[in-house]
């Protein structure tokens, strides 16, 4: 029976019932009066028992209204108010303490914050809209010159602070080996990506050096065969006057073909890990403290900086604007900081849940709603329930009535 027929039956019930009752008044005062009289099949069953149902119904229906009505206070019927508005109070108390403390456990909320940031860091989804918000924030000309100048005034404290606080010898080695050195090996050396990106921008070079090549060649080839004329002849058969015989599509492909190559990404690894080696040998050289000693001696080094710092903010913009630097995002620094509030939750989840103030929400949502809105949820959930309460009272004060009509 859905919400409606029930909502439709409690009101045909409800008129029943009064009409029931005014019937029995009227038959009654017809009776004592004398004025009419009624068959014994009137007197004794139909009247009892629809009176009985009709009280039956109208006590059930009272007593559900009285949980919620009235909403306020009635001065003149002695403060009369609904039994679950006077109650809101302490029902917020109530539910206030049980619902974290047995429906909402700390450890229960704690793995779920865990596993919905587990999914919502675990695909490349958030580094692709970080990386939207920053290119859509960037974009705009003016918010990028405000930025700039914000990065230039940052770089422009920092760079004071580091010369005073930390640029020293040991305050550089220091820096080297807690941040750099890690760096240098792991995300520099090891990083396949940015070894790959360096042998692209190798290879995107080859059509211009091929070309400068092939500009020089005549000079180089004239150059040649004025200092060996016998040589320079035979050469000059197969190469031709200013070198046009020459494969040049051939080269400029070879020399691609052999970026491309995995021998040449060990030779920009090795590469790499010999400028870590000097690097390292630099950091613990005299060298290095007599550098810094000569730079602080050096008037223009302030100058330079405050020369630099706005190149630095715009190449710091360009920076968030490479690809590579979202692939470390995306493969690296995201998973990470995912493991990292992983951790963070576990351990300090009763803290956090506390933070959380899961009982002063309840509290002020509840006592928040107001009496109709709370009589309203209570039907929308309940509303057959009740209904067929008041139903139920019908039919069992109508029996009482045909038992009475029995008795007699």
């Amino acid at each position: 029976m859905n919400n409606q027929t029930m909502k439709t039956l409690n009101v045909t019930a409800f008129w029943a019932s009064m009409a029931a009752l005014a019937a029995a008044l009227v038959c009654g005062v017809l009776r004592r009066t004398g004025a009419a009289e009624f068959p014994a099949a009137v007197r004794v069953w139909l009247l009892p028992v629809f009176t009985a149902a009709a009280v039956g119904y109208l006590t059930n229906w009272l007593a559900i209204q009285l949980l919620f009505r009235p909403y306020r206070p009635v001065k003149w019927l002695g403060g009369l108010q609904g039994m679950i508005p006077k109650r809101q109070p302490d029902l917020a108390e109530t539910l206030a303490e049980q619902i974290p403390a047995n429906l909402m456990p700390a450890d229960r909320i704690a793995f779920q914050i865990r596993r919905k940031l587990r999914e919502s860091m675990q695909g490349p989804e958030l580094a692709e809209r970080l990386h939207a918000m920053v290119a859509e924030y960037i974009r705009d000309e003016r918010r990028k010159q405000d930025l700039s100048r914000r990065i230039a005034a940052i770089l422009d404290t920092a760079g004071s602070a580091g010369v005073e606080a930390g640029f020293n010898p040991a305050g550089v080695r220091r820096f080297y080996h807690t941040y750099g050195s890690g760096f240098v090996k792991e995300k520099v050396i090891c990083n396949k990506a940015l070894r790959s990106k360096i042998l692209d921008e190798l290879k995107g070079q080859v059509p211009g050096l091929i070309g400068e090549i092939r500009a020089n060649m005549p000079g180089l080839l004239a150059e040649y065969m004025h200092d060996n004329p016998v040589k320079g002849a035979v050469l000059s058969i197969f190469t031709g006057a200013s070198g046009e015989n020459l494969p040049w599509r051939k080269l400029e492909q070879a020399l691609g073909d052999k970026l491309s190559g995995q021998d040449a990404d060990r030779q920009v690894k090795q590469k790499l890990a010999e400028f870590e080696s000097r690097l390292e040998s630099y950091i613990v050289s005299p060298e290095l403290e007599a550098d810094i000693a000569e730079l602080k001696q050096d008037t223009a080094i302030g100058g330079t900086f405050a020369a630099l710092r706005d190149e630095l903010a715009w190449k710091l913009l360009e920076f968030l604007e490479d690809e590579l630097v979202w692939q470390i995002v995306r493969e690296q620094i995201l998973p990470g900081i995912r493991v990292f509030l992983q951790l963070h939750i576990r351990r300090n989840r009763d803290s956090i849940v506390a933070g959380l103030d899961l009982p002063g929400r309840i509290r002020e949502s509840i006592l928040g709603l107001k009496p109709e809105n709370v009589h309203k949820l209570v039907s929308s959930v309940s509303g057959e329930e009740l209904g067929m309460l008041q139903l139920l009272g019908f039919v069992l004060g109508g029996f009482a009535g045909l038992l009475l009509g029995f008795a007699q």
